[in-house]
């Protein structure tokens, strides 16, 4: 074990490590404090171009700002421990909210200056607590809130406004993004939200080489996987149209390992597959439905990559084929019985065909006759009278 001594001195070294990096280059301009002592600065310029502005926060505003108002700057305001670069000008345009809003050039006054916040860029304004603001007349207003872009407002806690005159509308956690396709402000709805006004489409990429992934957009344009018409649309080839139309891929060239189907044999699993309604647990019991359960559609006809979900191209392949299957039932069955209407159809014109009809007269014609013949055969000869 190291001894105390070896093992207080190396806590020296590294304690004092920074403060020997530190004042490693050789002051060029140092600037020292009333009731400093030497070595002490509160301003220091290297040799090498670094600076450094030290100072002690306040928070509560007792010591005065450097300057206000109009004008290109640099400060840095230790009382707030804020930082402020670009310029503060009047008459910067921060558009219609709902009337035109001028910036007043006094954004970087001490009465904007939020502590521990930082502005950059034109008129920015950063007057919430841990604020940030950079662009062309940015607000962050409220605590932790960041805004950035052009006439951006981030105006709840922990909210952040980027874009083109973003508001996230004083709701606490929100994320309010704005393209430039409107001179209208977007605002957040609610709280803990995440609104995008993207009238070119938002595209999230799931791949290195942007080959996969999904597509929100209007329709008014052809996706990135050559969709058209579509809201929604998917790498895989899924999507949902203008229309409200989810339309699943079914593409020939997308499938492999085809199997004949037998109708009957799926009519049967159909006859056998338990349907009821019932409600989802997550919706009020009043919301009913009607269908199997994934579970049960599955053991019946093995569909699918879950026991848990019925892909709707499953659905509609049983029906399908069960469809099918009762057309050509129908079919044998209309065969069977225009065969059998034929056969009645010609019994009853045998029946009453002129031919058959005469007969029953000539049977009694023939039988009078044969009577008659009878009777001749049997009446005694004559003889002469005495």
């Amino acid at each position: 074990m190291p001894s105390r001594t070896v093992r207080a001195l190396t806590l020296v070294a590294v304690l004092a490590a920074p403060v020997a990096y530190a004042q490693s280059a050789a002051p060029a301009f140092e600037l020292q404090g009333p009731g400093q002592t030497a070595g002490q600065w509160l301003f220091r310029v290297n040799t090498d171009g670094a600076s450094a502005a030290l100072g002690t926060f306040v928070g509560t505003g007792s010591s005065a700002i450097p300057v206000e108002g109009p004008g290109t700057r640099w400060l840095w305001f230790p009382d707030r421990a804020a930082i402020r670069a670009g310029e503060a000008r009047a008459g910067v345009s921060r558009g219609d909210d709902p009337t035109p809003i001028l910036t007043t050039g006094t954004e970087w006054d001490a009465i904007n200056t939020g502590n521990h916040s930082a502005a950059f860029g034109l008129s920015p304004r950063a007057s919430g607590e841990f604020s940030f603001a950079a662009g062309m007349a940015p607000i962050a207003a409220a605590q932790s809130s960041v805004a950035m872009g052009d006439g951006t407002i981030a105006s709840g806690a922990a909210s952040f406004a980027l874009g083109y005159r973003a508001h996230t509308n004083a709701r606490q956690g929100s994320f309010v993004f704005g393209d430039r396709s409107t001179v209208d402000y977007i605002r957040a709805g609610v709280n803990h939200s995440a609104t995008w006004r993207v009238s070119g489409g938002f595209r999230i990429f799931t791949s290195s080489n942007l080959s996969t992934g999904v597509t929100i957009q209007s329709g008014a344009s052809v996706s990135n996987w050559g969709q058209s018409n579509a809201v929604i649309s998917t790498s895989t080839g899924a999507l949902l149209t203008t229309g409200g139309v989810w339309t699943n891929v079914s593409d020939v060239r997308r499938k492999h390992a085809f199997e004949a189907v037998d109708g009957e044999d799926v009519l049967a699993r159909l006859r056998d597959l338990p349907l009821s309604t019932w409600s989802y647990r997550a919706e009020d019991p009043a919301v009913r439905h009607m269908g199997p359960t994934a579970q049960d559609f599955r053991a019946s006809f093995g569909l699918g990559s879950d026991e848990t979900v019925i892909g709707t191209v499953d659905a509609d392949g049983v029906a399908l084929v069960a469809a099918q299957a009762l057309e050509a039932r129908t079919r044998e069955q209309e065969a069977r019985i225009a065969a059998l209407e034929a056969e009645i159809a010609a019994m009853r014109a045998e029946r009453t065909s002129p031919v058959r009809a005469a007969w029953p007269a000539v049977g009694l014609l023939a039988l009078v006759g044969l009577a008659g013949a009878g009777l001749r055969r049997r009446r005694p000869d004559a003889g002469p009278s005495a």
